[in-house]
């Protein structure tokens, strides 16, 4: 239980780390906060964060329904982090 816990923990770390270095680049780039959250490498972060928060939970689940749902979850996040690093890797950079 406590490694499932701190797979949750460790996405919202994620997360907010990934939110901190956006508002920071936004500020830096005088950009609106929305458009750096934009780019791949913060959506990946941000999606890659939600994937280990629904794994912490899915494995925290008891009822089928609960797990079902938060796999589908975690699955779906998890495309979109691919689906970041692809576009990241389209724009040349």
């Amino acid at each position: 239980m406590v490694g499932f816990a701190s797979l949750w923990i460790l996405g919202l770390a994620l997360i907010l780390t990934a939110l901190g270095f956006a508002d920071y680049h936004a500020n830096q780039r005088s950009k609106r906060l929305r458009e750096v959250l934009g780019e791949p490498d913060y959506r990946a972060a941000v999606n890659a964060g939600l994937t280990l928060f629904c794994l912490g939970l899915l494995g925290s689940s008891r009822a089928w329904w609960e797990m079902a749902l938060w796999g589908l979850l975690a699955v779906a996040f998890l495309s979109y982090t691919f689906a970041a690093f692809i576009s990241r890797g389209m724009d040349g950079e």
